[in-house]
Order: structure tokens, then C-alpha cells, then sequence
């Protein structure tokens, strides 16, 4: 195994170039340009932290809709992009997937059209969704989904958060429902949602009717893929200041570099490299975006993320973000001392 940096053979090929795609066109009506905070901060209730695997600018239609302290959203994501979040303690989220491609999965456990996600309180998530997927989702009180489970006549939620979690739906009427939620919200105005208490109901008689066979679960090849990505991760998140060697990070991953590789494959669709790649792009325009204090120059935060080539990180970010840097970074900080974004002019 040779002694080089894990992206060190990059080059400008940031753009994926993995498996199966979904083909989807690109002229989806109310697609608007998103970057990655903003799309996240869209969810309202809890961060989301999101990275794209795709080269091209992050695009979605995503409207949404509060109403008696609950929020209904629906989205169509234009891009591949690896996320993850946590339910807040007071809440849980109810998620119906529309359209969903090959690659898209919760947990490491592919997920599919027509099926439903149930995200309770405290949940850490992670997910992937292929360019392309179309979702609605529900974010209700968490006392509320408790009080309509305890009235189905079952034990405890915790006790049956399994057979909650992801499941097929074969039900006409929950279908429906979701697909009425998504048009409702679309439409704008001031649409009344009807109960929540009704979809609660559905939901979770649907989840608990569920065979076995309509609750997908993960081969144990590919449990095994997605605890070596998450350790991979781990390990570049915790070392993305400093070069990452591959030798190490297949140390830390628990597998062989053709292991590593066909898991990222299998889980990601690109390889380990192009992933690292990508994780340091998304980092910086987080960084950038929420202008970290600390953090204002364009040179600190490509530093920080392990990007030492100033100018391949500006060709890069803007072939990605449809921005040089210094755009980002004056966008976030629009009354500030512009004098530490304006150093690099270049960038």
C-alpha cells in the first residue's frame, strides 16, 4: 500500500463518479439553488448536518407548513447527499418517501419508495438519498405521538421502536394522506392539515401491522460496509486539518483498502478519496457560511479543513458551490471588517 495522502491522487475529480444513478431532470419546477446550512436549517426543529456527493451546486424545492405546533414539510432533493440528525427530546419525526433511488438508505438499510421512516425523541440518524428523492415529513410533539401510541393498545414506545422505524406502506389511506400533505403544502395558502391525531393514528397502525418482510433489513455484508464507513468517518472528521494516509485510515476503518473501498462503494458510490474530498469542501462551506468566529479569512478555514493548494481549493469550492470562497464568507458576514475575506482577493 503505498504512503500518500488518501485524496492525494485527486485531482479536479471531485464529481463522483460511482454505480447506478438515478436519472432525474434537472428542470424540476421550484428547484432553487440551496447552500448546505440553509438547506439543513430548513428541517426547523434540530441540526442537520449535510454533505453533497454530487458535482454540481446543491439544488431542492422544499416548502413547508406549521400549523397547531406541527410542521409539515416536503421536499425534492436534486442532488446525492449524505446526512445526519438527531431528534430533539420533545418531538419525533414521521417521514414518507415518494420516490427514492437505489442508493438512498437510513441506518445502512436500504430504503425505497412508498415507505415511511418513524425518527422518536433523542434518535441518531444517519441517512444518504440519491438525487432525485422525494419525501414528505411530519414533526409533531413527541407527547402527542406517545398518547396516540398508548391508545392503540400497545406496550410501551420504546418496546416497539423497531418495528417503527422503517416499513413499507401498503396502505391506500396513509398514502394518501401523505400525498394530500405534500400537494397542501405546495400549494401554499392557508391549508387546514386536518387532526395530526389521524395521522398519528395511521401511522402507527400501519408500522405495528407491518410483516417482517415489510420492514427491510440490512444483509450482514452490508451492516458490515456501514460500520466500516462510519469508523472511516470518524477518522477523517477527527484528522481533516493534516494529511490523511491510506494505510491509517484502513486501520482505523477495520478493513483491508479493498474492503474500504467497496464499502464506500456500496454505501456511497464513490471511493474513500473522492469522499474525503468532498467532506473538506463541505466543512469549509460550513464554516464559511456560519462564519465560525475565529474563522475569517478564506485561508484559515482551507487550513483547517486540511487544504493546503489555496487556489485548487477555490477552482474546486466553485466548481461545486458556484462561488469562489471569499463570495461565500463576504455573503455571511455583510456588516464586518472585510479586510481578512479581501487578503486573498483570488480566492
Amino acid at each position: 500500500m503505498e504512503s500518500v495522502p488518501v485524496d492525494e491522487d485527486d485531482d479536479d475529480e471531485v464529481n463522483p463518479q460511482g454505480g447506478n444513478r438515478m436519472s432525474r431532470p434537472s428542470d424540476v419546477l421550484g428547484l432553487e439553488d440551496y447552500d448546505l446550512v440553509t438547506l439543513g436549517a430548513s428541517l426547523g426543529l434540530c441540526e442537520v448536518d449535510l454533505l453533497t456527493l454530487s458535482p454540481a451546486r446543491p439544488r431542492a424545492c422544499i416548502a413547508s407548513k406549521m400549523q397547531d405546533g406541527v410542521t409539515y414539510l416536503t421536499a425534492h432533493i436534486d442532488f446525492d447527499v449524505r446526512g445526519s440528525l438527531t431528534v430533539p427530546e420533545d418531538a419525533c419525526m414521521l417521514v414518507y418517501l415518494h420516490e427514492a433511488g437505489e442508493r438512498s438508505w437510513c441506518q445502512g438499510i436500504t430504503v425505497e419508495s412508498d415507505m415511511a421512516v418513524t425518527l422518536l425523541r433523542g434518535t441518531p440518524t444517519d441517512f444518504m438519498f440519491e438525487r432525485g428523492t422525494r419525501f414528505t415529513m411530519v414533526v409533531a410533539p413527541y407527547a402527542r405521538f406517545r398518547s396516540r401510541f398508548l391508545a392503540s393498545d400497545h406496550a410501551d414506545v420504546d418496546m416497539a421502536a423497531q418495528r417503527l422505524r422503517l416499513f413499507s406502506v401498503h396502505s391506500g389511506h396513509l398514502k394518501r394522506a401523505y400525498r394530500q400533505i405534500a400537494t397542501q403544502v405546495k400549494e401554499g395558502g392557508d391549508p387546514v392539515m386536518g387532526p395530526i391525531e389521524d395521522l398519528l393514528d395511521e401511522h402507527i397502525r400501519v408500522a405495528l401491522a407491518s410483516s417482517p418482510e415489510e420492514r427491510p433489513v440490512a444483509s450482514r455484508g452490508r451492516r458490515a460496509h456501514y460500520q466500516v464507513v462510519r469508523r472511516a468517518e470518524r477518522f477523517m472528521r477527527a484528522n481533516l486539518r493534516r494529511d490523511i494516509y491510506s494505510q491509517e485510515l484502513c486501520q482505523a476503518a477495520g478493513a483491508s483498502e479493498r474492503g474500504l473501498r467497496y464499502a464506500f462503494d456500496d454505501l456511497l458510490g464513490i471511493p474513500p478519496n473522492r469522499y474525503l474530498a468532498m467532506l473538506r469542501l463541505c466543512t469549509a462551506h460550513r464554516s464559511l457560511v456560519t462564519a465560525e468566529a475565529g474563522r475569517r479569512s478564506v485561508k484559515s478555514v482551507a487550513l483547517s479543513c486540511g487544504m493546503w493548494d489555496l487556489s485548487r481549493f477555490a477552482e474546486k469550492y466553485r466548481s461545486v458551490f458556484g462561488e469562489q470562497p471569499r463570495e461565500t464568507l463576504t455573503r455571511s458576514s455583510p456588516t464586518e471588517d472585510l479586510t481578512a475575506v479581501e487578503e486573498y482577493d483570488g480566492w
